[in-house]
């Protein structure tokens, strides 16, 4: 799998959130962002963002083995998107579950 680290932006990543208000509310005491590079765009229809946006702790197929860090300085994530919805940066660390979600800052 090849990474374009040639885009990158900027994202504030909460660590295990459940839901996306867990992720809109950030209490997340290190609210560095983090330098991100997408490895995957995938687009939703509103409802299935809606499902993946209520339990971030479900597993999908298109999230396992993806993100993690590529070096020190920049991490790799899945950007998730439905129309009029919030875009959403997962880094599951290799798991299938949204385990860092976040959005761009």
């Amino acid at each position: 799998m090849t990474i374009n680290t040639n885009t990158q932006l900027k994202v504030c990543f909460i660590r295990k959130p459940a839901d996306l208000k867990d992720v809109m509310s950030n209490n997340d005491p290190d609210k560095t962002p983090s330098n991100v590079s997408i490895e995957l765009h995938q687009t939703l229809s509103t409802a299935e963002y809606d499902r993946f946006a209520a339990n971030f702790y479900q597993d999908y197929d298109w999230l396992k083995g993806r993100g993690g860090y590529i070096n020190n300085e920049l991490r790799s994530a899945v950007e998730v998107s439905a129309p009029d919805r919030i875009t959403l940066y997962v880094d599951p660390s290799g798991s299938a579950y949204g385990r860092y979600v976040g959005i761009a800052v």
